[in-house]
């Protein structure tokens, strides 16, 4: 059992493992059990850091590494062990190892604390460590990639809240985040390796933690990596005074997609026209309900593609002839002009809603297709038979609409099937991954990856291509354990646990 490699390249303890999961003996099982209290010490660890050592020389070195990260590791077998090794360790059940287990949380929190005292400038040049640039607390854009069209400098803020922590949000999207736990998603850390990997960029030390009982400190870092924070906000009902829609009137831009007027009309998509007297004026606009089929936004898309919007200025300011291109874009965008591909109504939280998810309220739920865009939605519905599709107005799920798939699902999440439609471009592949882990850890168990061949998005797309990605598609292995679900209420201010 203590042999490096026994079979296949696997140690004596990893093939332990494989013959304890695989038997239907329970005298096997228990005796399997009994030989790990025993040698769990001895296993190798084949990863990170501290690779090629044991667990007993890894605990020699860096205790903190063991408890504090082994054993939330995703691997399962990992798992198992490093807890056995922990519980069964002679050395392991004595009073000092409890006491050390005080002291180091106690350590954490200090360098926790140290961190949310530091000056606001040395929290963005973390930020901007990471890849990101912002000033002044605020972001040149989304780091969730809401606005990646929008104005920059506009949407999301880095500031400090009334628990004097930092945290980083947007008012478009509706995401807020605790700056820890913003690194922790964007980093792919735990919450411990988040606030070591901070102290290090600003050389934050803790010499010689307060001597307190760290009972409840314990908790918190214990806690903070097993929930899922779901985001509950009602959103207001609004109006359309002002939008001036003219019925069966739409853009060129809009049938040359391959939709028509009664297609508009079945899925309330409008056109923002010459009656347009607010900021919609000249722009697609697609309301959007809740799950209780209130009339709750609307987003407006540009009807000219960027090149067409500064061909129409250009032309319109009478700068064709007399200005480079160039020279044209920046005159257009000192008069307020600069173009938008989308624009929210006032107020409205993209992020607090699927678009069309009030259509999947009665409607039977065995598969669920999620894209990113509203004309994803409407093509993937309308004209190549996906009825059951809801759109994330982006790249990533949102913890306000992961609410919504939670309110749909709930009761079905180990059956029902996610397929992921991502765009096949940069900022669609990156984001996959994120969204996987999401709705894994919401209990979601066949989730699979739809990649179209020859198209950028399910929008652009034909039928046999979106067909032949749904035939494809790759069912993702289990990647992320489930965690437990707890929801925020912006409306009550309250935290509830509900699984």
């Amino acid at each position: 059992m203590n042999m490096e490699i026994i079979h296949a390249n696997f140690s004596g303890l990893q093939y332990l493992w494989g013959q304890y999961k695989r038997s239907t003996n329970n005298l096997v099982k228990e005796e399997i059990a009994e030989c790990f209290k025993t040698y769990a010490g001895d296993y190798i660890i084949r990863f990170g850091k501290h690779k090629g050592l044991t667990l007993k020389q890894i605990d020699k070195i860096n205790r903190s590494y063991i408890e504090n990260y082994l054993t939330h590791n995703d691997n399962e077998e990992i798992r198992v062990v490093v807890k056995t090794y922990l519980k069964y360790h002679p050395e392991k059940v004595k009073d000092e190892y409890n006491n050390y287990q005080q002291k180091t949380y106690a350590y954490y929190n200090e360098l926790k604390q140290k961190i949310y005292d530091s000056s606001q400038s040395n929290i963005e040049y973390v930020i901007r460590t990471m890849g990101y640039i912002i000033e002044n607390g605020k972001f040149e854009h989304c780091p969730w990639e809401c606005d990646m069209h929008s104005k920059r400098y506009q949407h999301a803020i880095l500031k400090k809240g009334t628990d004097d922590s930092y945290f980083v949000g947007c008012f478009k999207c509706g995401e807020r985040k605790n700056f820890i736990k913003f690194v922790c998603e964007k980093k792919g850390y735990r919450f411990i390796e988040a606030l070591e990997w901070i102290s290090g960029v600003l050389g934050i030390t803790v010499t010689n933690p307060p001597e307190i009982n760290a009972e409840e400190i314990k908790k918190e870092f214990i806690n903070i990596d097993e929930e899922i924070m779901l985001e509950k906000r009602i959103l207001p009902e609004i109006s359309l005074k002002g939008f001036g829609f003219n019925k069966g009137v739409y853009p060129p831009i809009f049938f040359e997609r391959g939709f028509t007027v009664k297609d508009a009309e079945e899925m309330e998509v409008y056109f923002a026209g010459r009656d347009c007297t607010n900021d919609f004026k000249n722009r697609i606009c697609f309301l959007v309900r809740d799950l209780e089929d209130r009339l709750v936004g609307v987003v407006g898309r540009n009807k000219y593609s960027e090149e067409g919007h500064y061909d129409y200025w250009a032309k319109r300011l009478g700068l064709e002839d007399i200005m480079s291109r160039e020279e044209q874009i920046k005159e257009i965008e000192n008069q307020n002009c600069k173009y938008k591909k989308y624009y929210n109504f006032e107020g409205f939280k993209s992020g607090c809603t699927l678009y069309n998810a009030n259509r999947l309220v009665n409607s039977s739920k065995e598969e669920v297709f999620i894209v990113e865009g509203p004309f994803d939605v409407m093509k993937m519905v309308l004209k190549h038979g996906y009825k059951n599709t809801v759109g994330m107005f982006g790249h990533s799920i949102s913890r306000g609409q992961l609410y919504q798939l939670y309110e749909l699902c709930k009761d079905a999440r180990d059956k029902i099937k996610i397929y992921l439609l991502i765009d096949n471009d940069e900022a669609g592949l990156k984001s996959f991954e994120n969204n996987v882990k999401s709705l894994q850890e919401l209990g979601f168990r066949y989730i699979y990856k739809m990649v179209l061949e020859e198209a950028k998005d399910a929008g652009e797309a034909k039928k046999e291509q979106v067909d032949k990605a749904y035939k494809s598609a790759q069912l993702q292995p289990i990647r992320y354990d489930k965690k437990r679900i707890v929801v925020k209420d912006y409306n009550t201010g309250l935290k509830s646990a509900v699984e």
